[in-house]
C-alpha cells in the first residue's frame, strides 16, 4: 500500500481515494493502483478479491457509490456525476 495509506484498514484508503478524486468513476484496476501504486502480477493476484470485498461492502454501507449499469465501477457520490 502507498506510504499515505500505510497501517489502515483497506476501507479507509479506498474511501479518501474515491473522496479525493469525487466526481470521477474509476475501474477496480484504477483504484487498485491509486492505493497501492504499481503492483505486480503476483501482488495484484494477492490483493484483488480484498478490495472487491471492500469495495462492495463500501457500497452496500453507502460509504461511496457502484456506478449504475457498469460492472466494477465506483464513484464518491453519483449525484456529482449527473452534474
Amino acid at each position: 500500500m502507498l506510504e499515505e495509506f500505510q497501517g489502515q484498514f483497506l476501507i479507509d484508503p479506498l474511501t479518501t481515494f474515491l473522496e479525493n478524486n469525487s466526481g470521477k468513476v474509476f475501474g477496480v484496476s484504477e483504484i487498485t493502483n491509486g492505493i497501492y501504486g504499481e503492483l505486480t502480477a503476483t501482488e495484484i493476484r494477492e490483493v484483488k478479491n480484498k478490495i472487491l470485498n471492500e469495495l462492495s461492502r463500501g457500497h452496500r454501507t453507502g460509504r461511496f457509490f457502484r456506478v449504475p449499469d457498469q460492472i466494477g465501477f465506483y464513484t464518491w457520490d453519483l449525484e456529482l456525476l449527473n452534474k
